[in-house]
């Protein structure tokens, strides 16, 4: 009793210190970012304390790996969906692969000191040993995080540490990776005169080399794709990792699981003795019969609704292809085009930000006419940490809205744009967040669907989550080409921008990682969806074999559809009889209160009848 006490006590004050350590780093983040000393130097240092964070999970997740090699794993491994699954194999390849490249970039580029960001050797060998950790880290975590399928969440005050540390691990360097993602946008700012007076990253420092005049051949043109290119997406690849991490790590302790029974639990629990009585009745009637009815009726779809998805579902795809490849010729001819008011671009992105807000609209209105009893708990839980995400973007979307327009107006009063350009690219950017917040309510009800009622939607649903994913991919490339213009504009001093406007679109160009987040996760959900579809057949050519997913989560593993009915057709049995023991129980103890309550009253009845005698 003593040990079980002392190691709760253990776990607590391991917890608090966990969060004080998670506290001290977000306000260390933000405080060496806006700090008016050296600020590359101390961002390196910081790095370093980050390196040191990594190499102290590293240690943590080795061990679990030693200490559960030798443990029994469990029968059903905690399933990962296949997409996000793949999304974190891709993204660990190009975080891996893309922070090698910065050690080699650095050591072929040290002679430059403006493009290595470093003024003594010191610093570029802190950023090697961050650049090393970064990747084995990334790596391991994938490892570790695939291992810990297979034993879940083990009831320990170790196990319980441990995984708290690693997930504050996960969001501490999740959260620089952003703010210095951001840093990287607004580097060169300090060259802009319109900016004298206001905080600036690199006001310390003086460079002698000049890459774009200095430069020459081959070291030139990396220059100009690692400073285009490769740079951001490698940052980018790791914003868009950790978050994924988190889930996956969230998943592979068993989450769902636990989250399924919470939701299964609780809808137990509205429904009361009277909806158990109703299904004992339903239960004894039909305890004998070999196949059973359904429970809930079947899914009718009205024919308009598969006839106007079949429709709009190709002239939204067509619409957002033309818009993506509009706006890769107007980034393309930027210098030219901006100074023609070309509106070309603006009338494409609004006739198909009007097409994909009746589209996602659609999609929302159906999403919301099938009942909560319909959707099944196992697939709600397993797309939360995905929901989430999408929630969290959504917010930071928000924001970035207001940000972008408040910028069109200051670029309209600095006579950069006229006012039917502010006006609908003002109407875009509304539409466009309609569309996110549309999108995020529809597929936290799709992804709840049951296997069932996937069936009864496979005429029109299957084409409608293939054109949310083209339209996923579409809205990542257009937000590569805006954050691109931005960049542009920002460090090229013929744009006449005030102050204001400046300020506003480095901002704006620090919550650009949401947009990539976010078109990376819905582009997940959608797959995942599809995915199911993938499992019953509905792709196949010929007869298709169908199959669903056992218990209503996962995928089917079975030999044949006769024997996953068998199967399924026994736990039937087996949760009916689980349900008619459940609701006998409760009219015992229900009719045993009853009895001891007579039994009580007529007691205290004798005994005052017995009393008024005596007196």
């Amino acid at each position: 009793m003593k040990l079980q006490k002392w190691g709760k006590h253990i776990h607590y004050f391991c917890t608090v210190t966990l969060y004080i350590i998670f506290i001290l780093c977000v306000f260390m983040n933000f405080y060496v970012l806006l700090s008016r000393e050296d600020t590359i130097y101390y961002l390196r240092i910081y790095h370093l304390i980050c390196a040191l964070l990594m190499f102290c999970c590293g240690v943590i997740q080795i061990e679990f790996l030693y200490r559960t090699r030798k443990l029994p794993k469990l029968d059903d491994p905690h399933e990962i969906p296949d997409p996000a699954l793949i999304g974190a194999i891709a993204l660990t390849l190009g975080i891996m692969l893309g922070y090698l490249y910065f050690i080699v970039f650095d050591y072929a580029f040290q002679s430059c000191d403006k493009l290595v960001d470093a003024l003594y050797p010191s610093e570029l060998f802190i950023e090697a040993i961050y650049d090393v950790l970064m990747a084995t880290f990334s790596g391991l975590s994938l490892i570790y995080i695939l291992h810990r399928r297979f034993y879940g969440a083990i009831s320990s005050n170790l196990d319980k540490v441990g995984r708290l540390f690693i997930n504050i691990t996960f969001a501490v360097v999740w959260m620089k990776v952003v703010i210095y993602k951001g840093y990287l946008s607004h580097q060169e700012l300090c060259q802009r005169k319109e900016l004298e007076g206001y905080w600036c990253p690199v006001i310390k420092r003086h460079y002698e080399c000049n890459p774009a005049s200095e430069l020459h051949g081959t070291q030139k043109m990396w220059y100009y794709i690692n400073k285009g290119l490769l740079a951001s997406s490698i940052i980018s690849c790791a914003s868009e990792f950790f978050p994924i991490l988190l889930v996956t790590h969230w998943l592979a302790c068993g989450g769902a699981e636990e989250r399924a029974e919470d939701i299964e639990k609780r809808m137990k629990r509205k429904e009361g003795v009277r909806g158990m009585l109703r299904e004992f009745m339903k239960d004894v009637s039909r305890v004998y019969v070999e196949n059973p009815a359904l429970e809930n009726k079947p899914l009718i779809v009205s024919k308009y609704v598969v006839t106007f998805f079949l429709l709009i579902a190709p002239i939204v795809m067509i619409m957002s292809t033309l818009k993506w490849l509009f706006y890769f010729y107007y980034t393309i001819d930027f210098d030219e085009l901006v100074d023609d008011h070309y509106m070309t671009n603006d009338y494409i992105n609004l006739a198909a930000n009007i097409c994909q807000v009746f589209f996602f609209g659609a999609l929302y209105a159906f999403s919301i006419t099938i009942a909560n009893e319909r959707l099944d708990a196992h697939h709600k839980a397993h797309a939360r940490g995905d929901i989430s995400i999408l929630f969290g973007c959504c917010v930071v979307l928000l924001i970035k809205l207001i940000l972008q327009s408040v910028e069109i107006e200051y670029q309209r009063v600095d006579g950069f744009i006229i006012w039917s350009d502010a006006i609908i690219q003002n109407v875009d950017l509304v539409m466009i967040h309609v569309t996110q917040w549309l999108q995020y309510f529809a597929v936290r009800r799709l992804l709840a669907l049951s296997d069932k009622d996937c069936i009864a939607t496979k005429r029109f649903l299957p084409l409608a989550c293939l054109a949310g994913l083209l339209l996923a991919w579409i809205h990542f490339g257009v937000t590569f080409f805006q954050t691109s213009l931005i960049k542009y504009q920002l460090t090229d001093e013929k744009f006449p921008f005030s102050s204001t406007t400046l300020i506003c679109m480095i901002f704006t160009q620090t919550l650009f990682p949401a947009d990539y987040l976010y078109a990376f996760t819905v582009s997940g959900c959608y797959l995942e969806f599809l995915q199911r579809y993938l499992n019953m057949g509905y792709f196949q050519l010929g007869e298709p074999r169908i199959t669903t997913g056992h218990g209503g989560h996962g995928h089917s593993h079975g030999h044949g559809s006769a024997d996953h009915e068998k199967h399924h057709s026994e736990d039937n049995h087996k949760d009916k009889v689980a349900s008619m023991l459940y609701a006998a129980s409760v009219l015992h103890r229900k009719r045993f209160e009853e009895r001891g309550n007579s039994t009580s009253s007529s007691e205290v009845s004798t005994r005052s009848t017995v009393s008024m005698k005596e007196e």
